[in-house]
């Protein structure tokens, strides 16, 4: 292949189709990374290239947020090339594979600004024509993007030749598929598709072949399945977008918008003899469910508080849950090897399900709802602001676990988040109503009063009030719910329960940071001595102990930040930390100490990043599969040697291998002796727990590929379930139940006899590959295994 496309250098390959393969490049003129698709035609058809090419041009006019815009385009070769923004991150397709079915509110917010931008286009005179996941992106922040538009139609091109056919048969429209129309409407109804398949993880029309689909997508209608959790109003919706009568359906794709507006803010009127304050509040609510992100900011932390609320919820839950999100995962296991969580146990954990067992529920619930909040708390317009706010809601809920600690306190883990949390009301307001918090401000200023009054002047409530509310919708408990209140004025008593311990700490962890927050230095020394009279019975600490905890959560507060990529030298709190921590130091670290942290640069993890790369699914590299192995190897390698639960190990062992090689799925399976079977347990990916009951086969003989690898001790790939060679080996019970195409067995043996089996599986077949290096890593995962298991018995 030639190293040159046009004036572009080629770099390497993202994706191929039938007749595509899409590159990176590189832009030498303009010095940017660019995607280059070529198009290749088994016939030459000038006139073909030229409509193409004439329609590059029309769509490359167009700017919407939510396009991947074409920069150029071409002809090398005889085939067609077109040049793209480069989108680092994942397709939806991509995404899918590895989330499973999402949540209605997910999905949705995903729909949104694709329908948006399809709007957009259809303005422009733009049909797309070729809607479908794997052309949408989502990029690093998760946002989506439509791209390829590259084979879109103009509006009043109303039909096509009958002997050529546009686009992907699996998304096509039935108005096209029998009578060749083109519409608006064509790209409602793909839309319909893609979000039929965001709801249910798998795609709406099945069949053995190309003229099987595009006949049941023109003869059927498409009904969601009775297990999808769906509610009967948004059925409805999809129902509608995907009617095979273009004249029922949504006629455009703002009214498909608009509909899904109201499914996710229905108008409500506030009840008769409802209160002011009651009417005010849910008056801003509804301002809020208007970003698209609030809901599905809402339902992440509402599911995660959930599973750590609940006494009967399991490990695999939360670890499953916290999975879902790629960006979540990433800096939650950053955060518990930080220098900050290696005292409490962390360090060198590579999987979510260790850092549960090692730190517990409530650190992980807290770190993650953490990291979800200041990664959807993010505005161009006021991204100063937000960054402050968040960074002292962090430093108080840092302070109020390290004072806990120092005055040998109990629920650590609790004052955090409740610390944190009593800043929830401004932070929302500052991200949802910038302009109303500019004006709160002003008023503090103007009228030299209270944040409080200031915040009921401008919104009709304070913001505890705003945060109390969210907190309760979110599903945290009471307890919690409860410490975000204020402390009333004067001395403050010595807690006599639980409810005040976490109230009273909450409160001096806030108090401090509002000292911190001084400019200058005798103003904080007048009010640090104010705040440590006023909490003097109940915080048994003197000013000393005080500052050295302080330094500490300076430090530890600095280890976050750089791992959630924020600047404390370019934030005014950040600078006041800093200044606060040097004036008060007391037996200050040396400089050559290897143990202290430098401010400015951040503290370092270690010698080596032991998390490596996460898989993606299709597009994860060679060496990002084998760091994640080789963590989750070593990981397992220190838990046994620390003494350990079987479960535990097999846990981190299926995770390590879900990350790492972007199974869809990974379920273990037990030796049930009294019974004679093999019995599926627990596993990772979307429904895996459920569909583990379903793996329940004999181990005496069956004429299957189960026996064979548990029987011969042989780990076996399968790459499509309906090949001729291997299709009657297939069992029944695993083809009802499983949706998959491909995947592959290790089977674990002790002595010869079978004792375990582990499953892995990608939907689509051929859709699993690996590597020789990666194998060999995969094996010494299973070779633990085993170890633990003979140790354990």
């Amino acid at each position: 292949m030639s190293r040159r496309i046009g004036r572009f250098e080629v770099r390497g390959e993202l994706g191929r189709g039938a007749q595509s393969v899409v590159h990176l490049g590189f832009d030498p003129q303009l010095q940017r990374e660019i995607a280059i698709k070529t198009l290749h035609f088994a016939t030459p058809d000038p006139e073909h290239k030229g409509m193409l090419l004439d329609e590059a041009r029309t769509v490359s006019r167009m700017r919407h947020p939510s396009i991947v815009p074409i920069f150029e385009a071409g002809e090398q070769d005889g085939d067609l090339y077109l040049v793209f923004e480069y989108v680092p991150g994942k397709s939806l397709a991509e995404f899918l594979r590895q989330s499973g079915a999402l949540p209605p509110v997910k999905a949705i917010s995903i729909l949104r600004p694709i329908l948006d931008a399809v709007a957009y286009a259809h303005g422009q005179g733009i049909i797309h024509r070729d809607l479908k996941p794997s052309n949408i992106l989502l990029d690093d922040n998760g946002t989506p993007r439509v791209m390829d538009f590259g084979i879109a139609a103009r509006v009043d091109a109303s039909s096509d030749p009958n002997d050529r056919i546009t686009g992907t048969p699996g998304y096509m429209a039935p108005e096209y598929i029998l009578r060749r129309e083109i519409s608006e409407r064509s790209d409602v109804f793909s839309t319909g598709l893609v979000l039929f398949e965001m709801l249910t993880g798998r795609r709406a029309v099945v069949a053995d072949s190309t003229g099987a689909v595009m006949q049941r997508l023109a003869s059927e209608d498409i009904k969601l399945p009775q297990d999808a959790a769906v509610d009967e109003q948004l059925s409805a919706i999809l129902h509608k977008a995907l009617a095979r009568d273009p004249l029922l359906r949504f006629q455009t794709a703002a009214q498909f918008g608009e509909a899904l507006d109201n499914y996710l803010d229905p108008e409500e009127e506030v009840p008769a003899g409802a209160g002011g304050r009651q009417a005010t509040l849910e008056f801003l609510l509804r301002r809020m469910r208007h970003k698209s992100d609030f809901p599905a900011l809402s339902e992440s932390v509402s599911a995660i508080n959930k599973i750590a609320n609940s006494e009967t919820e399991s490990i695999d839950k939360l670890s499953n849950t916290i999975l879902k999100d790629f960006a979540l995962t990433n800096k939650l296991l950053r955060l518990v090897n930080s220098a900050y969580f290696r005292q409490a146990g962390g360090g060198s954990i590579s999987t979510v399900s260790r850092a549960v067992i090692v730190l517990g529920f409530e650190a992980v619930r807290n770190i993650a709802i953490t990291v979800l909040l200041f990664d959807h708390l993010q505005n161009k317009v006021n991204a100063n602001q937000l960054k402050e706010d968040f960074l002292r809601a962090n430093m108080a809920g840092v302070l109020a676990k390290d004072i806990g600690a120092t005055a040998r306190m109990r629920d650590l883990e609790q004052s955090f988040i409740c610390s944190l949390f009593h800043s929830l009301g401004r932070l929302l307001s500052q991200f949802y109503f910038p302009e109303d918090a500019e004006e709160i401000r002003r008023v503090i200023a103007q009228k030299n009063c209270s944040e409080e009054m200031a915040a009921k002047q401008v919104l009709g409530i304070s913001f505890e009030e705003i945060g109390v509310a969210i907190a309760k919708l979110w599903g945290f408990p009471p307890l919690i719910v409860s410490s975000m209140r204020r402390l009333p004025a004067g001395p403050v008593k010595k807690a006599v329960d639980q409810e005040d311990r976490l109230r009273t700490l909450s409160g001096f962890s806030n108090e401090l940071c509002d000292v911190i927050a001084l400019a200058t230095p005798e103003a904080r020394d007048r009010e640090l001595k104010k705040t440590m009279a006023r909490f003097a019975d109940a915080v048994a600490l003197g000013q000393n102990d005080v500052m050295q905890t302080v330094q500490r959560a300076v430090e530890e507060v600095a280890d976050f930040a750089r791992i959630i990529h924020l600047n404390l030298q370019q934030t005014t709190f950040g600078k006041q930390m800093r200044l606060f921590a040097e004036a008060g130091a007391v037996d200050k670290a040396p400089a050559d100490d290897p143990n202290s942290s430098d401010f400015a640069d951040g503290t370092v993890i270690g010698e080596s990043d032991p998390l490596g790369g996460v898989g993606s699914g299709s597009g994860t590299q060679a060496v990002d599969a084998q760091s994640v192995l080789t963590a989750g190897i070593q990981d397992i390698s220190n838990t046994l040697i620390d003494g350990f639960q079987l479960n535990d190990i097999l846990r981190i062992i299926l995770e390590t291998m879900y990350r790492a090689m972007g199974f869809k799925r990974v379920v273990l399976c037990i030796r049930d002796a009294k019974a004679g079977v093999m019995q599926g347990r627990f596993g990772f990916g979307p429904d895996a727990n459920e569909l583990a009951k379903a793996f329940r086969f004999p181990l005496s003989f069956a004429p299957d590929i189960f026996h064979a690898a548990t029987s011969k001790g042989v780990d076996l790939l399968i790459s499509d379930i309906n090949d001729p060679k291997i299709a009657g080996r297939i069992p029944d019970w695993y083809r009802k139940a499983v949706p998959a195409n491909s995947f592959v067995l290790f089977p674990l043996n002790i002595k010869g006899n079978s004792v375990a089996l582990i499953y892995a599986d990608r939907d689509e077949p051929g859709g699993i590959s690996i590597p020789e290096k990666e194998l060999q890593l995969l094996r010494t995962l299973r070779n633990q295994a085993i170890l633990a298991i003979k140790q354990g018995s």
